[in-house]
């Protein structure tokens, strides 16, 4: 796409002298100012010259403070000009993939001056932000958390163990887990080796992050609280005798993760809801502004061809990036972030 970006450039002055096509085949108005030079028929001016020079960095114009340095940049924008005259004669602005890289340009300018000013941070309410906090608790205030691993075994009415000998196997399942507390896979063995509850095993014994409400309700009080008693890291609990959903076991457990509870206020996060309010304002803008347009531009869909689309899901050749594509995109012509979001 570089060639394909240069081309467009070179048609349509992205990038270049002044004056900006009215569209595909169209030449540039009739330039107003003083003559500095002549391409394929069409007027430089010192006037578009200086312009594109005062557009640079201060850094770049440094460079050019010398006169001989001065005829280089001229030079480089007859090159430009020159290119572009080339690219219009060979029909280049009629190729595809070239108008489909200008249809983008377009869009970006038209979503770009659309938006710019509609939707503003500066605009956003204490109350608007202070709603969204409190609609959203639970992604900022969020309860002290435990993680463990488990080794489960079942008795009663038909399994394979009793009550005794269940007991007595997850003792030792203690016991030898407790001699190797910090050996996780010889830990994921015992699970392997003994536990009788088959979705923990598939996960080698983890059950993730809990509240210690939520592991009451799975291992009993008394194994909550010996999970949720300490920080200590792959220490081993003893063996508790709980109700499962799958009927009485016992159960031993190995702690392998803690997370304190994070206890946010509104002015701790404040930034951060400005910007999440600010982009879905923009969002809800955009998706009302692009519905009116449907409206305007009378767009008919034909939902019941979309089904012939067939979607490639094959793995990618080497060295091609899985999420390139000619395509696009989720949202063509999103409104994106603006530079003066709030930081935290």
């Amino acid at each position: 796409m570089l060639f394909t970006a240069s081309i467009v450039g070179a048609i349509f002055g992205v990038g270049a002298l002044g004056g900006c096509e009215s569209g595909a085949g169209k030449k540039k108005a009739a330039a107003v100012g003083e003559p500095l030079a002549v391409v394929a028929g069409e007027t430089i001016t010192v006037e578009e010259v200086q312009k594109k020079l005062d557009d640079q960095s201060p850094f770049v114009r440094a460079r050019y403070a010398e006169p001989g340095k001065k005829k280089e940049f001229v030079d480089g924008q007859i090159r430009f000009e020159v290119l572009a005259a080339e690219a219009r004669a060979r029909g280049y602005e009629n190729d595809p993939e070239v108008e489909e890289a200008v249809k983008k340009i377009i869009v970006q300018r038209l979503t770009r001056e659309e938006f710019d000013g509609r939707v503003q941070l500066k605009d956003l309410t204490e109350a608007e932000l202070k709603a969204y906090f409190d609609a959203h608790k639970a992604d900022y205030q969020k309860p002290e958390m435990a993680r463990a691993s488990v080794v489960t075994i079942a008795f009663g009415d038909g399994k394979a163990l009793t009550k005794d000998k269940a007991k007595a196997a997850a003792e030792d399942v203690a016991k030898q887990a407790a001699a190797k507390a910090d050996d996780r896979a010889f830990f994921k063995s015992l699970v392997e080796k003994n536990s009788t509850d088959e979705a923990t095993k598939a996960a080698g014994g983890d059950i993730r992050y809990l509240e210690q409400a939520e592991v009451e309700g799975r291992f009993g009080k008394d194994a909550a609280a010996w999970l949720f008693s300490s920080e200590d890291i792959n220490a081993v609990s003893p063996a508790f005798e709980v109700k499962t959903q799958v009927g009485d076991a016992f159960v031993v457990l190995k702690r392998t993760g803690r997370r304190k509870a994070i206890e946010r206020d509104f002015e701790a996060v404040k930034n951060q809801i400005k910007n999440v309010v600010y982009r879905e304002k923009r969002t809800t803008e955009f998706n009302a502004f692009v519905e009116n347009l449907k409206q305007k531009h009378k767009v008919v869909v034909h939902a019941d061809k979309i089904d012939r689309l067939k979607v490639d899901t094959s793995t990618p050749p080497v060295g091609l990036d899985a999420h390139a594509g000619h395509g696009h995109g989720a949202m063509p012509g999103m409104p994106g972030p603006q530079a003066d979001e709030a930081t935290e």
